[in-house]
């Protein structure tokens, strides 16, 4: 059932990069988290479908949404049936280590022997159409996600602000040369931002500014590819998180991958500061 644009089905089946149908559309959204308890992970996979006689078949029970979870890494594997457009489920971290494909379809649950719809193209022939248990009525193309705790930890969670003793108040450094991105400030600046960190309005400028500003750096360090910094963990981190999130680092400016890995940051002033709240 692996997805492949060119294999030829007896009956049309909705999938991208095909004309079995025409103008309809199956596409799967899929949100990873870690959970309240330690080691777990929480997935949730929406399903959207535009092909009104697929749903019908759905919810005579005749299909269902299926997904499957596999992880090479560790050789597990994990598939989910169900009638909801929508499916939650919990994962031990164990079972799961760096990327995981999750393959989303519809199948027949039962044997549909009746099958027809008018978004099915023409040149595929005429309808009705048989399924078999277990064939495709549907297929998304898959999504791959990398697991890592520190992936789905605040991007700033790889930076590290570091006291040094050679700078002024107001300066600050940036050092990529570590596993972690060493944020460099004076002593004092050092004393006022721990201070700082239990209020939510002064944390909220910090982030804007000293972080904002590190961060895009570092993406722009990766974009440029003047230098080799895949050898260090804050790189890799980068790089699974823009991945999880469909960020193409080389196709986004720095300052756009950035927002949307600090998960726009400016709300927080929005909230805390321009509000006064």
């Amino acid at each position: 059932m692996k997805f492949d644009a060119q294999k030829a089905y007896p009956y049309p089946v909705l999938r991208p990069l095909s004309d079995d149908f025409g103008e309809v559309e199956f596409q799967t959204i899929v949100e990873l988290s870690l959970g309240n308890e330690k080691n777990i992970l929480n997935a949730r996979i929406e399903f959207t479908i535009s092909c009104i006689d697929i749903i019908k078949e759905i919810e005579a029970q005749r299909a269902a949404y299926f997904a499957v979870f596999a992880c090479r890494n560790t050789y597990f594997r994990k598939s989910i049936l169900s009638t909801s457009n929508v499916i939650e489920i919990t994962f031990d971290l164990k079972d799961l280590r760096d990327e995981v494909i999750i393959e989303p379809f519809v199948v027949a649950t039962n044997d549909i022997n009746t099958f027809d719809s008018s978004d099915i193209n023409a040149e595929f022939g005429h309808g009705p159409f048989n399924y078999k248990i277990g064939n495709i009525l549907a297929q998304d193309e898959p999504q791959s996600f990398y697991i890592d705790r520190d992936v789905f930890k605040p991007i700033s969670s790889v930076f590290d602000l570091v006291k040094k003793d050679n700078l002024s108040e107001g300066e600050w450094t940036v050092d990529f040369d570590q596993e972690h991105v060493q944020i460099g400030v004076s002593p004092l600046t050092k004393e006022k931002i721990d201070n700082a960190r239990n209020n939510v309005m002064k944390r909220a400028i910090l982030i804007n500014s000293v972080y904002f500003g590190a961060i895009m750096q570092a993406i722009q360090n990766l974009k440029e590819e003047s230098k080799d910094f895949d050898a260090y963990r804050w790189a890799e981190v980068i790089r699974r998180q823009a991945h999880n999130s469909g960020i193409d680092l080389e196709k986004c400016q720095a300052y756009e991958a950035t927002q949307k890995l600090m998960k726009f940051p400016l709300l927080l002033l929005n909230t805390y500061v321009f509000k006064g709240d």
